[in-house]
């Protein structure tokens, strides 16, 4: 597989070894350039082993597909998830494969195990890739991994693993200023120990030909002079019958009218269009999903539509699994849908060529989010459309981020021509100063953890109050679960 003179300019470093975040918008095919560090790493390092991280779940199954594509059959390839089921030990399958794609959280978990199948070294791994690396920052799983890196670098344990981050959107970390933004990338670059932010500059024209953004429009409509049931409340009843008498016959919703009109408009008459419809919550998911459904003006639009939302499981909502969201991804990709109705689990890092529809239906997020999301509209003169109200706080933070990936470029491109002895100095200063904070939080943890003796806790019934038990009947599995091991629990 040939890479674009662009992404051979941008990962030249990462072939000599050298720590880099490779900074390419979304689509411009920065896994594919990982994909091919990875190969070369791979065939030049003595005992290498790679470890690709992910942030969500169903990223793990996409980037083996393209890893796999890079690198053929010479190499022994695995997926680990949280959603897999029962599995050998993370250290066991590590030992036994030559790269492994996982979730953050499984190799944080691996890390800080104490099964011998379980548990593996940070410096197991001569190559560490990060993807959506701009998630590097104060407690993150990504930021724990990492901040274990710089704790042996500082103690000069040897040998650690390169590292390659890779992101789209490093953002501004929530400054307002361009030297608070520099002290934003700064700090992502310190926690990923990053020689330098790799961005083209050569083919610059290349990659602006190849990577071609979309047209965005504001669809902007007037508040609602009524003030009829909320559609999530509808949707939280279960009200289904309820649900089709409100689209047709509650006071107008122009927020919804204006989706309807856009979703009239690229499904009407373009040719075979896909897209995906952004919204805030799990709820307003399904909600929009059954007004879809039910709205008497789109059922002779040929949308085929379905949910994509995150794996974690609250008390309101299902969620979907691993598989499930396979499935819908498989579906959307071949065709079968046509139409994503997602919260932010979609933003980042799902591969949908075809996808030339975006709607973000008021949202309230940040520069990052939108970055991710506007890279969804990969094909050829797309629309990001960004639905809210005139004067509304979501149609204000769209403008502010606006202003903010500026800043956020402003700020990259001086840290990118700062002088190397002083960016070197500053990053090792971030760097010690953070491993500082950390010692003084754990010494802080611990004297909470020292205040009271887990047998004399007691544990009571949240409903009734009586005492069932003590904290030292309490075991942490997986550093996550707390179980009750006391054999008379009841």
């Amino acid at each position: 597989m040939e890479l674009r003179p662009y992404q051979w300019e941008v990962i030249m470093p990462a072939l000599e070894g050298k720590n880099i975040i490779v900074w390419l918008p979304t689509g411009a095919g920065k896994t594919r350039a990982a994909a091919y560090v990875a190969k070369r790493h791979l065939e030049t390092v003595d005992q290498a082993k790679v470890v690709v991280l992910v942030n969500r779940v169903h990223l793990v199954t996409q980037h083996c597909e393209e890893f796999s594509r890079m690198l053929g059959k010479r190499w022994a390839i695995i997926t680990l998830s949280g959603d897999m089921g029962p599995r050998a030990g993370f250290g066991h399958l590590a030992r036994s494969h030559d790269l492994i794609i996982c979730t953050a959280e499984l190799l944080q978990m691996a890390l800080t195990s104490p099964e011998e199948e379980e548990h593996v070294e940070l410096n197991a791994f001569s190559l560490l890739v990060v993807d959506e690396c701009h998630h590097t920052h104060k407690d993150t799983v990504y930021n724990l991994i990492l901040s274990r890196y710089l704790e042996h670098k500082l103690q000069r344990t040897r040998p650690l693993p390169q590292v390659l981050g890779l992101t789209a959107s490093p953002g501004t970390g929530g400054a307002s200023t361009l030297d608070g933004a520099i002290d934003h990338i700064l700090q992502l670059c310190a926690n990923l120990d990053t020689w330098h932010i790799m961005s083209p500059e050569n083919h610059r024209p290349q990659l602006q030909e190849h990577s071609a953004q979309p047209c965005k429009q504001y669809s902007l409509c007037h508040r609602r002079s009524l003030n009829p049931v909320p559609l999530f409340w509808v949707f939280l009843a279960d009200y289904k019958n309820e649900l089709a008498h409100l689209a047709t016959q509650t006071p107008e919703n122009p927020k919804l009218e204006m989706l309807e009109q856009i979703l009239r408009e690229q499904f009407g008459h373009s040719d075979s269009p896909r897209g995906i419809i952004f919204t805030q919550t799990r709820q307003s998911t399904h909600s929009l999903l059954l007004w879809l459904q039910q709205q008497p003006g789109l059922q002779t639009v040929d949308i085929r539509a379905d949910l994509l939302i995150g794996a974690g499981n609250s008390s309101q909502n299902t969620h979907m699994t691993q598989r499930d969201q396979q499935e819908v991804i498989r579906k959307f990709r071949v065709g079968t849908l046509n139409l994503l109705v997602a919260t932010s689990v979609a933003e980042e890092g799902l591969d949908i060529p075809q996808c030339n529809v975006v709607v973000r239906y008021g949202l309230l997020s940040n520069e990052i989010s939108m970055v991710q999301a506007r890279g969804r509209a990969r094909a050829g003169r797309s629309i990001y459309s960004f639905v809210a109200t005139q004067g509304s706080r979501e149609l204000r933070r769209e403008l502010i981020n606006e202003v903010l990936e500026t800043l956020m470029e402003r700020a990259v491109a001086a840290v990118q021509k700062m002088d190397q002895a002083e960016y070197q100095a500053k990053i090792r200063d971030l760097q010690q100063a953070a491993l500082v904070k950390r010692a003084v939080q754990a010494a802080q943890r611990d004297n909470q953890r020292q205040q009271f003796l887990a047998e004399q806790v007691q544990l009571l019934c949240v409903n009734c109050m009586v005492a069932v038990g003590h904290g030292s009947d309490l075991r942490k599995v997986e550093g996550a679960h707390h179980v009750n091991v006391n054999p008379n629990f009841s």
